[in-house]
């Protein structure tokens, strides 16, 4: 499989064990140790009770799909279009939603609510970037 096209992510002090699980084929997110929250994107502070004693939950799916959209633009040279971009719930992780490409599935036949897998791409730059394969 060919690397995704884009830019490359800013990695930062509170993503990089997002990245480097990624890089593992893992995803996780943010998890407060002293209410229970799950986060993501990652910040650094819950976003419930706003404590910084967070640590890293994995997340193993399945996800359903919450919200889509098919993106028809060429924005880089090398993208093949049209794609989907789904914003995936996870029912072990409440109040989170990850974004990423869906692959197993022709855009016309993305609806709200379909299951979907945990999955991960070769991004710009070497990274991993998470992706969700349709079942």
């Amino acid at each position: 499989m060919s690397a995704t096209v884009g830019i490359p992510p800013a990695v930062t002090e509170e993503t990089q064990p997002f990245w480097d699980a990624a890089a593992e084929g893992r995803l996780v997110v943010e998890h407060c140790d002293a209410c229970g929250a799950d986060s993501f994107p990652p910040r650094g502070i819950c976003r419930v009770c706003r404590s910084r004693d967070t640590g890293w939950a994995e997340v193993s799916g399945p996800g359903t799909v919450y919200s889509f959209t098919v993106n028809h633009q060429r924005w880089m040279p090398d993208l093949e279009v049209p794609y989907a971009v789904v914003l995936v719930e996870f029912a072990d992780h409440p109040g989170v939603r990850v974004a990423g490409r869906l692959r197993g599935r022709a855009p016309d036949d993305v609806a709200v609510g379909i299951a979907v897998d945990v999955g991960f791409e070769p991004g710009p730059d070497g990274c991993a970037v998470p992706s969700f394969v349709a079942r």
